[in-house]
């Protein structure tokens, strides 16, 4: 199941993606013993960390059950200004949830090499697949050249990301700095429950006009199609962005 979602305003984008997840967690917390939440980084980290914290009565019940971890990652120090989870933890996101620390899997930023580190966080993420060999909810950004995680266009990461058995794979030299970085691949995702893209503003109308239209495969985002009968995918946006729609 598709489906796009238009808001008048990047606010209500914003507004009724985390009304989206508060009800997917409600509805997987039924038959999970914990619910995986993939983050993703760009201005998801600012707006995700405002926002979903006025959920948190709603989220509470559940909390213990929660397991986040990131859809991709950039290979630096943890307290480094290009690393996601140091992204959420610098707008407090973790502390306005109450997050535990043992509920957050970063990668292993002071493995030896990228390589290393992908595969140490391939196995941490193993521990986490649930029966259908995926995730629960992952929220997705779009880039403007149609890249989602760390899977670039015309890039080595798109072939290895579709092609690969693995579960996450090292990007050494991204087209978009910092140049290493750990990703999920395309059929893990592809496996997960919930898909939520976030794509605000018309700088991204023509790229969505190309995956959402014109079902361009040549762009990683248009291949993120949930395989579970169940599965959802939906594409959160605002009016500019929905402009060649």
């Amino acid at each position: 199941m598709s489906e796009i979602v238009v808001s008048e305003s990047s606010a209500k984008v914003v507004k009724s993606l985390c009304e989206n997840i508060v009800q997917a967690i409600e509805t997987l917390a039924q038959n999970r013993e914990f619910i995986t939440i993939g983050l993703s980084g760009g201005s998801l980290i600012k707006q995700l960390s405002e926002e979903l914290p006025h959920y948190k009565q709603n989220i509470d019940p559940f909390l213990s059950k929660l397991r986040f971890l990131f859809c991709d990652e950039r290979f630096v120090p943890l307290d480094h200004e290009d690393c996601t989870y140091y992204g959420f933890l610098k707008n407090n996101f973790y502390k306005n949830l109450n997050i535990q620390s043992d509920n957050v899997f970063p990668i292993k930023a002071d493995a030896e090499n990228v390589e290393e580190c992908a595969k140490d966080y391939e196995t941490k993420m193993k521990s986490l697949l649930n029966s259908n060999n995926g995730f629960d909810i992952l929220l997705l950004g779009l880039g403007p050249d149609g890249h989602t995680c760390s899977i670039f266009p015309d890039h080595e990461s798109f072939t290895d990301a579709t092609k690969t058995q693995s579960l996450v794979i090292p990007v050494r030299d991204s087209p978009k700095p910092p140049p290493q970085r750990v990703t999920l691949t395309l059929p893990y995702i592809n496996n997960s429950s919930y898909l939520f893209f976030c794509a605000i503003g018309e700088g991204k109308a023509n790229m969505l006009k190309r995956i959402l239209k014109d079902k361009d495969l040549t762009l990683p985002s248009a291949n993120v199609c949930p395989i579970l009968k169940d599965g959802v995918l939906k594409w959160f946006i605002d009016q500019p962005a929905a402009k060649y729609l």
